[in-house]
């Protein structure tokens, strides 16, 4: 691989601010292109940036949303104001019954740069446990910890304290500690370490490598502005003529013949058309958008493609399976008349092992200044004028896996999406675990000059909180899983992130993941991204 991907695929300076970009208005019905990547998130961005650097190869890259010129994504506080936005699809849930039948909202990125121009901007790399266990998943050790480190060296220019062994600098993305912390996030990590979580210097490097801790967290942003990766890794590149980036236009299925895929069929302004590849196609449309883009395909499990009537390419049962997303638990405090931070990011994390899965960190959680709970929490607990919420998240167990599956054969119908949440029982216990560590960090000495009392759970009694975890539960927009990664049954991509029995098809999102990082999932997808240029421009030359 490339020791320093800023190199040889360097994005010039001028990309560092926000410019008018050079997109397509149309595409030719039938135009051939050497790559075709769908979907312009954070692994689209970065594997059609870096295809791209090479003036032989010519790269469509299709996005289903329109540009990113816009003040909420410049501006990262502004990021709530995406949900329910023309920046976001907004998915809702199946029911579920282990959440009281309740169905949540469970939105994810539209647009260029994906859900990478409209979350907070956390940057947040995944344990190194994490990154081993997918090498071990794919049975190939350029998924793992050491490899992918080096990636991360590359990916980023790197503002904080010097750390050569894990942080890198000069590279496309500029990440920096969160600047002017405020006191209440000091004593959110003040209230953590005193129950034995302890304090590192950075959310990433050694913490990484830990089982617990917590630290200022770290963020793709430079000047208030956010650096998102397709700003990074695609803008400046725009007006190439080997790149065209072409938004308000779905994919619709893949185009296969004798087994292997020749390009896609696209919908734009209401009308079909059709694009060719030569090379690839590779679909990076997200954990929930790509196995549906693959069901309609005609991949995916046999039976199911035949309910809705889609004649079968390519029998692959894990299509649409394995859906995981962090649980996020918010617990709410009413303020004491103590200033609070305006924006609703925080500037904290905290990361701890949960006992009964040792190794490396299960639970983790943020504090936001707002009152960041459910509907259903909310009625129960009305939140006061003034307050703040800590929310733990847990890593359900493959038990508690969820699925998408297709609603329609319509390419703008929204699948059907079951979370699962809380479906093994051993996930009520470490929910209860996490609320439980959430309030003890929450009434500590440290926050006392910030909490006036505790809202919700407000209780420790089971009967109290089992209700209340039941509907408070919500989704931290984490979803992965829904295409794997690995070599069983299940699996629907190997290590070189090819489609099981589909030749020219690759998947390049968090969506290839086994399961879910330790944290926010922006980052590894970049990865991701990284590792599908790395293996594509090596097998072509």
């Amino acid at each position: 691989m490339r020791s320093h991907p800023a190199d040889a695929a360097a994005i010039p300076a001028s990309a560092r601010t926000t410019h008018r970009l050079a997109l397509a208005d149309h595409l030719d019905d039938g135009a051939a292109f050497d790559y075709i990547v769908s979907g312009a998130g954070p692994s689209g961005s970065v594997l059609a940036g870096r295809l791209a650097a090479d003036p032989a190869v010519s790269v469509l890259l299709v996005e289903s949303g329109g540009g990113d010129d816009d003040e909420r994504v410049r501006d990262p506080d502004l990021w709530p104001a995406n949900l329910g936005s023309e920046r976001t699809w907004d998915h809702v849930t199946e029911p579920n019954q282990h959440l009281n039948g309740r169905r949540l909202a469970y939105a994810t990125g539209r647009g260029l740069g994906g859900g990478g121009a409209v979350n907070a901007g956390v940057w947040a790399r995944g344990h190194r446990s994490d990154w081993d266990s997918y090498a071990e998943a794919a049975g190939d050790p350029a998924w793992g910890y050491a490899h992918v480190l080096e990636h991360y060296r590359g990916i980023e220019d790197w503002q904080g304290a010097p750390d050569p062994e894990r942080r890198g600098t000069g590279g496309p993305m500029r990440i920096r500690p969160a600047k002017d912390v405020h006191p209440l996030f000091t004593a959110f990590l003040d209230g953590a370490e005193a129950t034995g979580i302890p304090r590192f210097g950075s959310a990433n490097g050694a913490l990484m490598e830990a089982n617990s801790g917590g630290a200022v967290r770290d963020e793709n942003i430079h000047n208030g502005v956010r650096q998102s990766p397709f700003r990074r890794y695609v803008a400046d590149r725009a007006a190439q003529p080997n790149l065209t980036v072409l938004p308000h236009t779905t994919v619709s299925r893949v185009l296969l013949s004798a087994g292997r895929a020749r390009g896609v069929e696209l919908v734009r302004d209401g009308r079909p058309l059709r694009a060719h590849a030569s090379r690839e196609v590779v679909l990076s449309l997200g954990a929930l958008g790509t196995p549906a883009v693959l069901m309609r395909s005609g991949i995916g499990d046999e039976r199911e493609l035949r309910n809705v009537g889609i004649p079968v390419a390519q029998h692959l049962p894990g299509v649409g399976r394995n859906l995981d997303d962090h649980l996020r638990l918010p617990c709410m405090w009413e303020a004491t008349d103590a200033r609070l931070p305006v924006p609703t990011r925080s500037q904290a994390v905290c990361f701890r092992e949960d006992e009964t899965r040792p190794g490396a960190p299960e639970f983790v959680m943020y504090v936001s200044p707002a009152p960041s709970v459910s509907p259903e929490s909310a009625a129960q607990y009305p939140p006061p004028e003034r307050c703040f919420t800590l929310m733990p998240a847990i890593r359900p167990r493959p038990g508690s896996r969820g699925r998408v599956r297709l609603a329609s054969t319509d390419p703008l119908a929204g699948p059907r999406i079951e979370t699962n949440f809380l479906a093994d029982p051993d996930d009520l216990r470490s929910a209860l675990s996490a609320v439980a560590m959430a309030r003890e960090v929450g009434n500590s000495a440290a926050l006392r000059p910030f909490a006036k009392r505790e809202v919700s759970p407000a209780s420790a009694a089971t009967d109290t909180v089992e209700p209340f975890v039941r509907n408070a539960g919500e989704t931290f927009w984490h979803q992965s899983g829904t295409s794997r990664m690995g070599r069983d049954e299940g699996a629907v991509v190997d290590a070189r992130l090819r489609v099981h029995g589909v030749e020219g098809l690759r998947v390049a999102d968090a969506s290839i993941l086994p399961h879910v990082t330790v944290a926010n999932t922006m980052a590894p997808a970049l990865v991701v991204g990284e590792r599908a240029a790395e293996i594509l421009t090596a097998e072509q030359g």
